[in-house]
Parts: C-alpha cells; structure tokens; sequence
C-alpha cells in the first residue's frame, strides 16, 4: 500500500493548482484575478489550508476556505461476485469547506469552482494505484454548526495488496 506517498502526491497536485491556491489564500470575491502565487506561498498551504487528515487539526479564527483529504475503505476488488486476494478497492476522499461569508466570488460560489478544480485535478488520473481513478460519489458537507459548507468528493482506486 502506497497511503503516505499518494497522500504527499495528492497534497502537492492540489497546492501546485494555481486556481486553488488563490481561492485559499484570498478570501476576497476577486481571488482568481489576482497574482499567482509565489512558490513558497503555496507550499506555505500546507498545514495551513491543505491537511491530510479529514479535519482542520485548528481553530479557525478568521474566514478562510479549506481542503483536507482522507483514504479509507480498503478491501479485497469485487466485481461481478468474485472476490480478488490480489488487488484491494478503496476510496480517496476530499473534503472542501469554505466559510460561508466567503463563498461568493466574481466567477461563482468558491466551494463550487475549487470542487471543479479538485475533480478535473483527480477525476481519470492514473498516479493512484493501477488504472485510472473515478469519482464515486459527491455529498453535500456542512461543519461546525454551518459556519463552513462544501462537499465531499470521492474516487475509487484500485490497487495491488
């Protein structure tokens, strides 16, 4: 199981998007027109907007917009009744939450155009296991009494055991 390294991978596809990286670093309604950011600014996202974990690991004290991601859900492939020892199904879960005094921007609802971006980003990419990730399902997510709302998206992977 390759969990650590696709974690890493994934957290750095998302900070590198230049579209998402201004929508977590500005919270005003013109982000995507503003200047990209600097290397170092999007790596500072990290641990800051972007967790690996499925909860902000913070109090959130001022207005900002969120992803954090989860892998669960790994077991032997099944399709058509048969079961498979040698390949494990499971599911890459992101979760986008954005204060809900922000989610107005120019170009649209901001949780709408980074859910977008994280699915244009992941949706048919073979980095992740064997073949090409598929989006599964997307919910609805609203957190901390509907101070912050968004979705979560997930997409199935299939790998070796």
């Amino acid at each position: 199981m390759q969990i650590t390294t696709w974690k890493q991978n994934m957290i750095d596809t998302i900070c590198h998007d230049d579209d998402i990286a201004k929508m977590l670093k500005y919270p005003t309604s013109d982000a995507l027109s503003r200047e990209a950011l600097t290397e170092d600014e999007k790596l500072a996202l990290v641990k800051d907007k972007i967790h690996g974990t499925t909860y902000v690991p913070k109090t959130v004290e001022s207005q900002s917009s969120y992803i954090t991601m989860g892998i669960s859900g790994f077991v032997p492939q099944e399709s058509w009744r048969q079961f498979s020892e040698r390949y494990v199904m499971g599911y890459l879960y992101f979760n986008i939450l954005v204060d809900r005094n922000i989610m107005e921007m120019d170009e649209g609802y901001r949780q709408d155009l980074l859910l977008q971006r994280v699915y244009d980003l992941f949706q048919d990419n073979n980095f992740y296991g064997m073949g090409k990730i598929q989006e599964g399902n997307l919910v609805e997510n609203w957190q901390q009494d509907n101070r912050f709302g968004g979705y979560t998206i997930m997409f199935r992977v299939i790998d070796y055991k």
